[in-house]
């Protein structure tokens, strides 16, 4: 039995290029008949004759929404894999393609042959809805690659909100300081050292291969630890974009024991996530357990 053979890279982009540019080539066509459609004389010349400045106002409104409408989608494609990116760019663009379309209509029902304009603008918008949305189905990634690129987004994310709290701790701090020595007083220094010694370090915790019973993993991505469940440990940290080393602990148990620890150290929970503050008793608890575990494997 044969196999289908697969199409190569340069074929698969070839592909994507002419895709690409006849969804670019609908979209922009579909704008230009919007603006054909809108910029009727019998319906602007009353308006520039009895008062220019409301109908300078709305061509205007109608060129920067058509800007807004093609800049988006510009961006939709260029942060087509960080989704929360993308969708914010596709609301963008559908505000701004609704906004135009809404002016072309308006300007239709002035025409004699309103009906037929009706019709094209119509027929126009769906044409240009079809071939966008087919050409970003073809970039879609399976559910599992994507995963990972999500991982990687959140974790930016998540370092990103770390930087910005040390710096606003920082901030408050100096001035704090600042404040106190005006009274002529000296701050005392009780701020928990940043770096902690991982003593975990010295106890690579060893992952399966295949599934498992349920494990509640204690990962570590900077100063942060995320406390969850897996039966599938070695997927779970490939989709968290982290590696083996980062796991900091692992205990037997499902939901149940998660849900303990979760309550245990609600104080360092980060917002309504499954991340925790890598600090206090946190740090305390892995050391000992680690601790404990090496205990075990030395008998």
């Amino acid at each position: 039995m044969t196999t289908a053979a697969r199409p190569s890279a340069r074929t698969i982009g070839i592909i994507d290029r002419a895709l690409g540019t006849i969804a670019w080539a609908s979209q922009l066509g579909v704008a230009v008949l919007y603006l054909a459609i809108t910029a009727q004389p019998a319906v602007w010349r009353p308006m520039l004759d009895n008062d220019p400045v409301p109908a300078i106002s709305a061509w205007g409104f109608v060129i920067g929404m058509t800007l807004i409408w093609m800049s988006s989608l510009h961006q939709e494609q260029v942060w087509f894999y960080n989704r929360r990116v993308r969708r914010n760019h596709r609301k963008t663009w559908a505000v701004g393609h609704v906004s135009v379309l809404f002016f072309a209509a308006l300007s239709a029902s002035a025409h004699d042959e309103r009906i037929g304009m009706w019709i094209i603008l119509g027929m126009g918008t769906l044409i240009s809805l079809m071939t966008w949305s087919a050409w970003m189905r073809t970039k879609e990634l399976p559910a599992e690659d994507q995963a990972v690129i999500d991982a990687i987004h959140d974790r930016e994310t998540q370092e990103a909100a770390a930087a910005f709290d040390v710096s606003e701790k920082e901030h408050r701090r100096n001035r704090l300081n600042a404040i106190v020595t005006s009274l002529g007083y000296q701050l005392t220094d009780t701020l928990t050292p940043s770096t902690v010694q991982d003593e975990q370090a010295d106890n690579r915790w060893q992952i399966p291969v295949r599934k498992h019973a349920p494990l509640v993993y204690f990962i570590r991505n900077g100063n942060r630890i995320k406390i969850g469940t897996t039966t599938d440990l070695k997927r779970r940290i490939r989709t968290l974009a982290l590696r083996a080393e980062n796991v900091a602990l692992l205990l037997d148990g499902g939901k149940p024991l998660e849900r303990k620890h979760h309550h245990q150290f609600a104080d360092l929970r980060i917002g309504n996530t499954e991340w925790f503050a890598y600090e206090g008793a946190l740090v305390d608890f892995i050391a000992d357990q680690n601790r404990l575990a090496r205990k075990e494997e030395a008998k």
